[in-house]
């Protein structure tokens, strides 16, 4: 657990400042929002690593931490999973986002992805909130089930009811955003 509030006081400094897009809210609420996901999907059974790249998924993303630093804070494991997790801008750039993602998570750990899907989930989520645009909310969800319907890779049980949810966030939203 000291690791974990490590992850969460770190993830809290490199985000400080940093608010989400359309709701303005404080960043750190979505990698907390993801931890907590995976902590109901895997019932609180995920590894301590898992938990501790979960709170600092964005990090290198959306900072200037590097993976290297996360890897002599947090050690290889967590430092590999949060690089698993970390967008690559010119492989991105190449092709579709949703493509890119899709072939991503294809190829990513059963930790990661189940990292990812709870990250997904934590964003569906967040696009029911009003102040998202319509037409923001229609393009993420049309990717979202993109990557759903083309993740062809043995899932585990995890990643099928996490997958559930997102579905079952999908069709709230075009029931509820008028997609």
């Amino acid at each position: 657990m000291n690791k974990i509030k490590k992850a969460h006081d770190f993830a809290v400094a490199a985000h400080e400042g940093q608010k989400r897009k359309f709701t303005g809210e404080d960043y750190i609420v979505h990698p907390e929002q993801t931890a907590q996901f995976l902590w109901e999907a895997t019932n609180g059974e995920a590894a301590p690593e898992d938990y501790t790249a979960a709170l600092l998924h964005d990090v290198v993303e959306d900072t200037p931490v590097t993976t290297l630093e996360i890897g002599q804070e947090f050690g290889k494991k967590v430092m590999n999973l949060v690089a698993e997790l970390t967008t690559n801008n010119e492989k991105q750039k190449a092709e579709t986002k949703k493509l890119y993602l899709t072939r991503k998570m294809i190829a990513m750990s059963d930790q990661a992805l189940n990292i990812k899907l709870c990250d997904r989930f934590s964003n569906v989520v967040d696009l029911s909130d009003e102040r998202v645009p319509k037409n923001f909310v229609s393009r993420y969800t049309t990717e979202t089930q993109y990557i759903l319907i083309h993740l062809n890779r043995a899932l585990n049980d995890t990643q099928i009811y996490l997958t559930k949810k997102i579905e079952k966030m999908l069709v709230f939203l075009k029931l509820n955003r008028n997609l």
